[in-house]
């Protein structure tokens, strides 16, 4: 199940008014037609990546040039990318947002096996504050654009990428 019209609209709206430009994603369902939207949408270049180190390197890599970048992927890609995560925060500083589908939070109708679903709960957010990366959930649909703007704005402030963790209404009509 892909996230719903209304999500989708405004987190391109959101982005858009942000000044983002470029979008590295690995894709997934999820986040499956905000991606194709984003795609047919002149403001921004979408990128796939090969793994989730190379988008999130990548992605990296473009906002220390200069660019406003975000990476769109899911919690195990966000999970299995940490490692690349770690470096570009606490190494190199790459002010970049990363979206990532928070499949495992209360609510998930993805039709996840619950044990499985459960993990993502239990290792994401530990993880995120191990590596001492600001994260945030974002589910309700009336805070969305607002949580974007407050992102763009942490990345930059705090010099290291931010991760919005996508749930709710937001992730699940």
């Amino acid at each position: 199940m892909s996230m719903d019209q209304e999500s989708v609209t405004i987190i391109t709206d959101a982005l858009k008014a942000q000044g983002v430009d470029l979008v590295v994603t690995l894709p997934e369902e999820p986040t499956s037609s905000l991606i194709h939207a984003l795609r047919e949408t002149p403001d921004f270049t979408v990128i796939d990546a090969a793994s989730e180190g190379s988008g999130i390197a990548a992605a990296a890599g473009a906002s220390l040039s200069g660019r406003t970048a975000v990476f769109v992927t899911g919690v195990a890609g966000m999970l299995v990318g940490t490692w690349a995560l770690s470096q570009i925060g606490t190494i190199f500083g790459a002010p970049m947002v990363v979206m990532a589908s928070y499949r495992g939070d209360f609510g998930d109708s993805s039709g996840i096996p619950g044990s499985q679903s459960l993990m993502f709960k239990q290792v994401a957010e530990p993880l995120l504050r191990t590596l001492q990366l600001p994260y945030l959930i974002v589910d309700k649909k009336e805070s969305l654009a607002r949580k974007i703007r407050d992102a763009v704005f942490a990345c930059r402030d705090f010099e290291k990428p931010v991760v919005m963790l996508l749930a709710g209404e937001v992730l699940y009509p």
